[in-house]
């Protein structure tokens, strides 16, 4: 068995796969997943929300039988997957296509954010300066190391267990007979709101990258499941939450709940909560953000060797920005994120499920034992 060459002082403990999938779970879709939950079946929509959550542990469990699969050949990670089952020249492909996808749809997931603090807050920011800026906090953090992501991770996951706790207090302006009648639409409409729940349940397939970090990654296993947990807890709680807040005519309506009903709390010293919560969840972003510039500069330093990691990072940044400027409009970005959740549905429950099928086949043709 080929040992893991990565160097121990750059390994996380295994429960660090428990923040490192939470907190990559929850994005953007956070302020909005509950109007096109609800858009199919309506005060049903907590139930698509349960199933697409459930759905995600399955992807978990082949995503973890194929790089416990690929550990005894070396380092388990999609790149060397790739480049072990289908060669150098088609597995480079593969790997780029790979990186490409990871890197627009980071480029995107920031300028999502970016909309929502220009129609909530600042309408004039400039997009080109809090991206370069942004950028820059990026490439401190991913300069520090896998060790000091990890870090970054456990503060964010900290930091936002108020914001959580906070949205109870919407609870008095919730109507929950609006939830009523119970399971009134057919598994059509559910399976069509399971299909729009995916999206928010993407990032834990991440782990596909980072997994030879993990010290003890076999101890790892239960605390990528609690993760998962966790985040579907969190997202059943603020639809059902959601679903009673809103009649189904105004959640039409609704680009973002979660920030609506935050608009209802008040604190004596704190007017605009949904504000301060916006700018907040810069805490969601940062470590996610983090983590997908490293595992991008990462790709183009094992694809191409030639290539240090320090200045593929510098590479993956300017992408970031030139990105970020092109989706100059909320049309746009509503676009990119549509089409970039659709890729992330097709890769974690049609592409893993086939390359588990390809790994299990090169294993039959080449004889080897289990």
């Amino acid at each position: 068995m080929a040992l893991n060459k990565i160097n121990e002082t750059h390994q996380l403990g295994p429960m660090s796969s428990f923040f490192l999938i939470q907190v990559t779970q929850i994005g953007i879709g956070f302020f909005s997943f509950q109007q096109p939950l609800s858009r199919f079946s309506a005060q049903d929509a907590w139930v698509a929300c349960l199933i697409g959550g459930l759905s995600s542990l399955g992807v978990m469990w082949l995503i973890l039988r194929l790089l416990e699969n690929e550990h005894k050949y070396g380092r388990a990670d999609l790149f060397s997957i790739h480049t072990r089952i289908f060669g150098k020249w088609i597995g480079g492909v593969l790997n780029l296509a790979t990186i490409i996808f990871f890197m627009l749809y980071a480029a995107i997931y920031l300028r999502s954010y970016i909309e929502i603090l220009q129609v909530w807050i600042f309408p004039q920011l400039s997009i080109l300066v809090f991206t370069a800026l942004f950028c820059l906090l990026i490439a401190y953090i991913v300069l520090g190391g896998m060790r000091t992501i990890g870090g970054i991770f456990l503060l964010s996951f900290v930091y936002m267990i108020p914001l959580y706790a906070e949205t109870v207090f919407a609870v008095p302006g919730a109507h929950f007979s609006n939830l009523l009648p119970l399971f009134d639409h057919g598994p059509k409409s559910l399976l069509l709101s399971v299909f729009y729940s995916i999206h928010i349940y993407l990032g834990s397939e991440m782990i596909l990258f980072y997994y030879p970090f993990i010290k003890h990654p076999e101890q790892a296993k239960k605390w990528c499941y609690f993760a998962l947990l966790d985040t579907l807890f969190i997202y059943l709680m603020i639809m059902i939450l959601g679903t009673a807040y809103f009649s189904q005519g105004e959640m039409k309506l609704t680009i973002w709940p979660t920030v609506t009903f935050w608009k209802s709390i008040t604190f004596p010293l704190f007017e605009h909560v949904d504000m301060i919560n916006i700018v907040y969840m810069i805490w969601i972003l940062l470590p996610s953000m983090a983590l997908s510039a490293w595992i991008v500069s990462r790709g183009i330093k094992l694809t191409f060797p030639v290539i240090r990691q320090k200045y593929a990072l510098i590479f993956v940044l300017a992408v970031f920005i030139v990105v970020a400027e092109i989706v100059y409009n909320g049309e746009l970005v509503a676009t990119a994120n549509a089409l970039f959740s659709k890729l992330g549905f097709c890769f974690n429950y049609i592409y893993i499920p086939l390359l588990l099928l390809c790994q299990w086949i090169v294993k039959k043709v080449k004889g080897e034992p289990a």
